[in-house]
């Protein structure tokens, strides 16, 4: 009885020794994640509002947002969002100084805009954004018929079937590369379009026949139950969507 009473403070002097360790681990990995996105969150937030617009970044303020995603990137690293900022940058100075570039430095920012988007899909592998980012940069580079163009692009439908914006750029890509798509993603793909007739009809009948790609379509629709492809076997049944 008496080793047993000295052996107690030991444990609890043991166990509380542990509990503070593990309790700074913690205070330390929130502080560093809370100042990651101290240098992080204003870069980030205004390059969503600016990259789409082709004359609103300058050289300087496209370094400047490199640094502190950089920085944020190598104090929390494989965070998706910091990974597809990067990637967006890339792409944005291929937009913004094309002209300033040589072929090989053009190279560069896409094969580091794929990398980034890539690793963003590795870190978060069922968000259909980072897919979605995969697929649009496979398809600019030409890659349309590389199996990592099907792939994510059928991964960017299967993962976000209710989001609207997903929905398009699944509807737009897929509309205009649909002969040279694996078969599943063009399984996928006439997923994505039912489910677009039935939340955004307008928008998914304009896009596809934008790209006379309804005869297309409504083929390949055509084996497939009409509980799973209600809407769709609706539209294809009127003229002119089946030729």
């Amino acid at each position: 009885m008496p080793e047993a009473r000295q052996q107690r403070p030991h444990l609890v002097i043991a166990f509380t020794v542990a509990l503070a360790l593990l309790l700074v681990w913690a205070a330390w990995i929130a502080a560093r994640n809370g100042l990651s996105d101290l240098y992080a969150r204003p870069a980030i937030d205004y390059l969503e509002e600016k990259r789409f617009d082709a004359y609103t970044v300058s050289a300087a303020e496209w370094q400047a947002i490199e640094n502190s995603v950089a920085q944020a990137n190598e104090m929390m690293p494989r965070n998706p969002q910091y990974l597809e900022a990067l990637g967006w940058l890339q792409q944005l100075k291929l937009t913004l100084f094309a002209d300033e570039l040589s072929i090989e430095e053009m190279d560069a920012h896409a094969n580091a805009a794929k990398d980034y988007f890539q690793e963003a899909v590795d870190s978060r592998p069922t968000w259909p954004y980072y897919w979605g980012n995969l697929a649009l940069e496979d398809y600019r580079r030409g890659n349309y018929a590389a199996d990592t163009y099907s792939r994510a692009l059928a991964n960017a439908s299967h993962f976000g079937p209710w989001k609207n914006d997903t929905q398009r750029l699944v509807m737009d890509l897929g509309s205009e590369s649909w002969d040279v798509l694996s078969p599943r993603a063009k399984r996928e793909f006439v997923l994505n379009v039912e489910r677009g007739l039935h939340r955004q009809p307008e928008n998914t009948i304009r896009i596809v026949r934008d790209y006379g790609a309804w005869p297309k379509i409504c083929k390949a629709s055509s084996g497939v139950s009409d509980a799973t492809l209600p809407h769709l076997h609706t539209l294809c049944a009127q003229e002119p969507f089946a030729e």
